[in-house]
């Protein structure tokens, strides 16, 4: 009877530890899991960082001082890309495109560009590997969202009944 007694914290401990059930879309689709970081890309994205976007956003991706406060224009200075920005809400695709195609303001769309498209200067694998290195400071819990956001970003839409 003893035995029983000390055998079954055991089985209970085993019972308990299963594995976390998948996340899925408002569809019902699994989400996979997040791909690992890659440390050579991570180690490319931040010789690229370096050479042409720590100037605005810092050296460590920490953004420009007062980044939350806007200047007398109504403008926001650069972001950091950590946890502490908002870098990690948008998808891989939506952040490509900023790296790639630059950006204005997106509350006043007919502003004049404030961050300068990398596209001509860039190659793809550059641009991604600066998205790898952003990844690279982000805790997992945003690395999980922001890879919800990338595969959504690839799901269809799904038609609304008639």
């Amino acid at each position: 009877m003893v035995l029983f007694f000390l055998v079954l914290p055991f089985f209970a401990s085993c019972t308990a530890a299963q594995p976390p059930t998948p996340f899925s879309n408002p569809q019902g689709t699994p989400y996979p899991p997040a791909p690992t970081i890659d440390a050579a890309q991570v180690k490319l994205g931040r010789q690229v960082y370096q050479a042409t976007c720590a100037v605005c956003h810092g050296a460590n991706a920490e953004g420009a001082p007062n980044w939350q406060t806007p200047d007398a224009q109504g403008n926001f200075l650069s972001p950091p890309h950590d946890d502490n920005g908002h870098t990690w809400h948008h998808s891989d695709r939506v952040l490509y495109e900023m790296i790639r195609d630059g950006m204005n303001d997106p509350l006043r769309p007919n502003s004049a560009f404030r961050m300068p498209a990398f596209g001509n200067r860039l190659r793809d694998a550059e641009i991604r590997a600066v998205i790898a290195y952003f990844q690279s400071f982000w805790s997992p819990e945003n690395r999980e969202f922001q890879w919800e956001q990338t595969v959504d970003d690839f799901l269809p839409t799904p038609t609304p009944p008639p």
